[in-house]
């Protein structure tokens, strides 16, 4: 039996409840005229992450669920491992070693799934990704693939101008995987009519897509103002500078915005500035860039993401928990995330009032992770 007390931000509201629970469920929760020493709040979720501190997206199981316990020690309760493109055969091996990994409890970030960063791309705007690797669209194995995958895929990345992409988006929808349009040269027009065939979201915005023209507004236009369309946002405040990260956030509204770090194996580590990789990328406020100055990914977590909406950007409290969790959860229909609720499961991060990161809780048992 544990007991905290602290301030609560759900999303919408400040609250300053005592919290109990054991065994991983909420077992009572009152309420304080009194703040605590903390600052609580859902798990945050990363639906873009390739790896983080060592390990990889596509390591083996065992490396995996230390993969999870390096989240959770950063406050992320719930991720989508990203996994960019190659054959589905290859695709289907690292799923059975999701499974393998993820089928008992276990302390760490809970899994929700995978994010398919392909194979459907354009090789015009492969970015970090080889292009290579990127395929046509072929509908018959990719319902073949998705009735093998049986639910793990949650997130597909596709190039709504590519041939037969607008029925690839219908059956991501038929099988219940969002698609989300990243890696693309899709123009306005384009990208409205995937938007009415079932795209919802928008890969790593304004990154690895035609840029944002007066006269040519291109998919970013379409992300911008479509209401159907959430945007991910890469929060390290590189990949998108900081007015740009204000403009995307005034123009589509906290509840469309989900921060994503796109981390690595090599993210979580305070590198020095100009710090160079093993692979040869160097460090760049926070973000990995190629040596010909391609970015391939960031080094920053969502609680670095945390510190910069609040503190750069002036974001209230609850708009940046939505941005980095609530959105999340909703989109991948995780009913009652992070809720003070009698009966439900711990899933919370916690922090100091500095946004210092203290202790991560999730799931079936409590993950007492904190690097203290």
């Amino acid at each position: 039996m544990r007991k905290i007390k602290c301030t609560w931000i759900d999303g919408i509201t400040e609250t300053h409840p005592v919290i109990e629970w054991d065994k991983g469920k909420i077992t009572a929760v009152t309420h304080s005229q009194t703040s605590g020493d903390l600052i609580g709040m859902p798990a945050l979720i990363d639906v873009h992450t390739h790896g983080f501190r060592g390990f990889s997206s596509e390591a083996p199981a065992e490396d995996l669920r230390r993969l999870a316990q390096a989240y959770a020690q950063r406050g992320i309760g719930g991720f989508c491992a990203t996994i960019g493109p190659r054959p589905f055969p290859r695709y289907l091996e690292i799923i059975a070693e999701y499974r393998k990994a993820f089928s008992t409890p276990y302390p760490g970030a809970r899994f929700l799934g995978l994010h398919l960063e392909g194979p459907y791309l354009n090789p015009a705007k492969a970015g970090a990704i080889d292009p290579v690797t990127m395929q046509k669209i072929d509908l018959t194995e990719l319902e073949a693939f998705l009735k093998q995958s049986a639910g793990c895929v949650k997130i597909m990345t596709i190039a709504p101008e590519l041939p037969d992409a607008e029925a690839a988006i219908r059956l991501l929808n038929q099988y219940g995987v969002i698609a989300s349009a990243g890696h693309t040269a899709a123009d306005y027009a384009q990208c409205e009519r995937a938007a009415a065939v079932g795209l919802t979201q928008i890969t790593h915005t304004f990154n690895a897509m035609r840029s944002l023209h007066h006269r040519d507004p291109g998919l970013i236009a379409s992300a911008l103002i479509d209401p159907r369309l959430d945007c991910e946002m890469i929060s390290d405040g590189y990949h998108l500078q900081l007015p740009v990260m204000k403009l995307l956030t005034l123009t589509k509204g906290p509840d469309h915005i989900l921060c994503v770090s796109d981390s690595g194996a090599d993210s979580g580590y305070a590198y020095p500035e100009g710090t160079v990789l093993s692979d040869g990328c160097v460090i760049r406020g926070g973000a990995m860039v190629q040596p010909d100055g391609v970015l391939a990914g960031s080094t920053c977590d969502l609680s670095d993401a945390l510190k910069t909406l609040v503190r750069k950007m002036e974001i209230p409290l609850p708009q940046a928990v939505r941005m980095l969790s609530l959105n999340a959860a909703r989109n991948l229909k995780l009913n009652n995330w992070g809720t003070l609720k009698p009966g439900n499961s711990c899933g919370w991060s916690f922090y100091t009032p500095d946004l210092e990161w203290v202790e991560t809780i999730v799931d079936e048992q409590s993950c007492l992770l904190s690097e203290r």
